[in-house]
């Protein structure tokens, strides 16, 4: 096949680029905030006849640069017809980058508890409150880059609330919800989870939850099986990052507390049953 006679530019990621790109291309990822930035310093002749590509006919990012281009005052743009896919399948040649060293078998990592957090919200019929807590110890094993199994300690003692500017009410709230109201902090210091599955979702995108993970959480020493989606992917340091959204049923593990399955005539003092936890785990490099 031919080469291409004037500048090419990949627009794809800087991990696809290193996987595989046309000889000669210069990465400059579309998905960047800094895409047309980057453009101008590169080719700062609007009048250049330059190719983008991205990885097939059938997904966005060849054309949504291309537009871009051509509102930033790019006359001379033409789109490689099949992206790199299109590109090796007619023959075209490819070259690889430097791509960082996976490891492979079955992998420990830990926990680092400064990067990672969860976030929780609770309710009740006219207001809501938020706030965090942190993870203080935890490690996940992976195996030929899939998720097997885990557990994480959550520090209870570090219950705050973040909605709440006044320090006065800010602190009564805490108090109440480290009382045995609700979390009984000063008798159960640590909340635990242990996972029992991990499974792939298949046909996720990316973006969207890819694991299916089921467990044993542990609070105000009750434990309960709870399972929720998540996203999960490899940091370019080989460390992992985790994000889950999901709700529990407080009452479950004791906290009863203003709840309508357990306390009658309640008006305004109801409080609802579900919290909702946001959860981001992050690991360092093994």
């Amino acid at each position: 096949m031919s080469a291409i006679p004037h500048p090419i530019i990949d627009v794809l990621s800087a991990d696809s680029f290193a996987e595989a790109h046309i000889p000669g291309a210069v990465n400059l990822c579309i998905y960047e905030t800094a895409f047309l930035d980057k453009v101008r310093t590169a080719f700062p002749d609007v009048a250049a006849a330059l190719t983008i590509y991205g990885w097939d006919d059938a997904t966005r990012e060849a054309g949504m640069a291309a537009e871009k281009l051509t509102a930033a005052g790019y006359r001379n743009i033409a789109v490689l017809p099949g992206g790199l896919e299109g590109w090796k399948s007619r023959g075209g040649a490819t070259e690889r980058g430097n791509i960082p060293t996976r490891k492979t078998g079955s992998v420990r990592y830990e926990v680092d508890p400064a990067a990672s957090f969860v976030r929780w919200t609770g309710r009740n019929l006219f207001n809501f409150h938020t706030g965090t807590l942190a993870l203080s110890s935890g490690h996940v094993v992976v195996e030929n880059g899939h998720l097997q199994s885990g557990r994480f300690t959550i520090d209870m003692m570090s219950l705050g609330c973040s909605d709440i500017m006044d320090s006065a009410l800010n602190a009564t709230l805490i108090a109440h919800l480290r009382s045995d109201d609700f979390f009984a902090v000063n008798r159960f210091p640590n909340a635990d989870f242990v996972i029992s599955s991990a499974n792939l979702l298949a046909g996720a995108t990316l973006g969207t939850p890819n694991y299916h993970i089921r467990g044993d959480f542990t609070l105000r020493g009750v434990t309960r099986e709870i399972e929720f989606p998540a996203v999960i992917g490899q940091q370019s340091d080989g460390g992992y990052t985790a994000q889950a959204i999901f709700g529990i049923d407080r009452t479950q593990w004791g906290a009863i507390y203003g709840s309508g399955k357990f306390f009658a005539r309640l008006g305004q003092h109801v409080v609802n049953d579900d919290i909702h936890l946001h959860l981001k785990v992050v690991t360092t490099a093994a």
